[in-house]
Formats: structure tokens, sequence, C-alpha cells
């Protein structure tokens, strides 16, 4: 008693007709990630928030990854010469991300850039590639090997590019998007999708 009288009574930024609690986007309701929230002052609104790590074999380098939704990652494989080399297989595995959204939290990685405009970062100490970016999307975006991702499940794959070089023994995968790319540059590719 005595204290509700010198404490004052709790207000409420909601109005008496307004709901308490607010629908997430079906896209984001139907994720299995574990949301963190950022207050956004302006509007008194929770935003929901993605929080991906990765790192190399070795652990010098570690990076983090903040996505507002996971429609801002778009996971694809890619069967161009370019990217089996590197990759030292029938295909790379990327994820496409905003570069506003990714950072280095330890190390600085190594660069490498190819003849045909590609650039790949990755751990002088072990190898392992981190990501990749063609010159256009240098300021845009960054491709990260899904393999480096802690939980890389999070991000599966969306689509297929360069299916001409795909390997006959190779199964389709359902479900995908699949492009040839007839005419297009390695570079072109990485710098549109």
């Amino acid at each position: 008693m005595l204290l509700s009288r010198v404490l004052p009574k709790p207000t409420s930024i909601f109005r008496a007709s307004q709901p308490r609690t607010r629908r997430l986007p079906q896209t984001v309701a139907s994720t299995t990630l574990p949301p963190t929230f950022r207050r956004n002052p302006l509007f008194q609104t929770f935003i929901m928030s993605i929080h991906m790590k990765g790192r190399c074999v070795c652990k010098n380098l570690q990076y983090s990854l903040e996505l507002e939704s996971l429609d801002d990652a778009r996971t694809t494989l890619c069967h161009c010469n370019s990217c089996k080399r590197a990759f030292g297989t029938n295909y790379g595995l990327t994820t496409k991300v905003p570069l506003q959204g990714f950072k280095y939290e330890t190390g600085t990685p190594k660069k490498f850039k190819q003849h045909n405009g590609v650039t790949r970062e990755f751990c002088e100490n072990c190898g392992a590639y981190i990501c990749e970016y063609g010159e256009d999307a240098a300021d845009k975006f960054r491709y990260i090997m899904w393999g480096s991702f802690d939980e890389p499940e999070k991000v599966p794959p969306k689509g297929e590019f360069f299916c001409k070089n795909k390997p006959k023994w190779m199964p389709d995968i359902p479900g995908m998007v699949q492009e040839d790319d007839s005419g297009l540059s390695e570079v072109s590719v990485k710098c549109r999708i």
C-alpha cells in the first residue's frame, strides 16, 4: 500500500485500443533462428535482426554478419570455371550478403584479385577462403563461403548458375532456380546475383 502512493503508476506507450503484441511477417516467423531485437526509438517498435558468425579453419579470421531478414542473404551454387578452380571441386557455394552487415571481428584477410576481376579474401595462415566479390559489387556485397559459417544451414541454397558447366554425373537439386548464363562472363554474374 505504501509503495503505491510513493511510486508513480507505470505508463504504457500503447493506447487501450492497440494490441500489445505484433504478429511477425510469415518469412521471419517461420525461421528457426534465435532472434535478437534492437530498439527503434523513433517508432517505439522492435526490429528483428539475424546474427551469424563464421571463421576460417585456424580461427585467425573470424567474422560476424547482421541481416534484417533471411531475404537479405541468397546462397547459390556456381559451376563457373573460376569457382571450380578456386574451390577445388565441381562448384562454388557462396551466400550473397549486403556489405554493411558484414565485418571481420578478428584478423585481417589476405586478398587475391583474379584476371577476371573477382577478388577473394582468405586467411594467410590456413588458406581458407572467407569471401569473394566482383569489381562492380565491391562496395555493395560480399559472397561469403557457405562452409565458413558456424551455422550454414540457416541460409540454404536457392539457385545454381553456369549450369552448362555442371558435370553430367551431378544430379539436379529439386526446387533450385537453374540458369546457364549463356553469353555472360563470370564477373557479370557475380555482380548481378
